[in-house]
């Protein structure tokens, strides 16, 4: 080989090497192509994420904060969703030095499908497997609508584990309200998500909750229910919670409870309900919106939630003492 040969090979060697050891150096900006993109989508979720073996299949989780806090947060969504709900709120946990774990409910977001259709008492017992999975004893958990059932019956089946719960929108329905969503499952009602060739499949989806103009979190917070409405298979989760009678498991929780409602959201009577069932759970009007207010106004849900962890752990401490 040449001598010229031979410096071009190790010139390209030496290239490959820079190439492949180098750090990305990015604008701080990260403005891309757009002029006004604020928009950040999953970009929001970085950090925490990994898989949980179960048996309703690989559940995808974030799990974020402080390592050494004590008996973490972990937050369930509604359905449809997925762990996105929560995403500013679980960072506003972190900063305020909160250990936060958010999942995606099996057949929504990037965890598996399950095998069959499960009910909400599958689904709270699949939690097991995330937490012995994260090495974590104990949890208080919440959960926002399907998520509030799914969280109302692991603190009733598994209360070893659960040191309180928080219920957004609690979805306590009774027989007749069951019996109502029940008779209207597999109608030509929905929506619908078959796409059609001038998107008005997404303006439909994007109808629900009414526009709020003005309010840029709102269309943000209805631009990501839109979104996973089609990230999603099957609606399985609202099958199951159309499917169970919560009264049972909600009577059977010991650990302290509180109940968050926003007036203008569809099941707020409900929450009315609940909380007079329960007088000894605390009752907190988190807004007078809608069913998003939570990612509207992450700040302050993360706050509520701290507060309520914080209430809890002071009495655990004071009986001891």
């Amino acid at each position: 080989m040449s001598a010229r040969k031979s410096l071009r090979s190790l010139a390209a060697v030496m290239t490959a090497s820079i190439l492949v050891t180098a750090p990305v150096v990015a604008d701080e900006t990260m403005r891309g192509t757009s002029t006004n993109d604020t928009w950040m989508g999953f970009t929001v979720l970085s950090g925490g994420k990994g898989y949980a073996p179960s048996p309703l299949g690989d559940v995808h989780y974030r799990d974020i904060g402080p390592r050494d806090y004590e008996h973490p947060i972990m937050i369930l969504h509604q359905s449809p969703m997925s762990m996105i709900q929560f995403a500013e709120a679980q960072n506003a946990l972190a900063d305020m030095g909160v250990r936060a774990i958010t999942v995606d409910t099996p057949g929504y977001g990037m965890s598996d499908l399950p095998p069959h259709q499960p009910t909400i008492e599958e689904y709270g017992a699949n939690l097991e497997y995330v937490l012995d999975h994260l090495g974590i004893d104990k949890v208080l958990i919440a959960g926002h609508h399907t998520g509030a059932q799914i969280a109302a019956t692991f603190a009733a089946n598994f209360p070893d584990r659960v040191i309180g719960v928080i219920l957004h929108g609690a979805a306590l329905f009774n027989e007749e309200e069951l019996a109502g969503y029940q008779s209207r499952i597999g109608t030509a009602t929905g929506t619908g998500r078959t796409p059609q060739p001038d998107g008005s499949h997404f303006v439909r989806r994007f109808g629900f909750p009414p526009p709020e103009p003005g309010r840029q979190e709102i269309q943000d917070a209805k631009t990501w229910l839109t979104i996973t409405s089609y990230v999603q298979g099957p609606d399985i989760g609202h099958y199951a919670a159309f499917h169970y009678n919560m009264m049972p498991d909600f009577m059977a929780i010991k650990a302290p409870g509180m109940i968050m409602t926003d007036l203008r959201d569809d099941v707020h009577y409900i929450d009315v309900r609940a909380a007079e069932t329960r007088p000894d759970f605390k009752y907190v009007e988190f807004s007078d919106g809608n069913l998003l207010e939570m990612m509207a106004q992450p700040e302050k849900w993360a706050r509520v939630a701290k507060e309520f962890a914080d209430e809890i752990k002071q009495e655990q401490r004071a009986s001891v003492e």
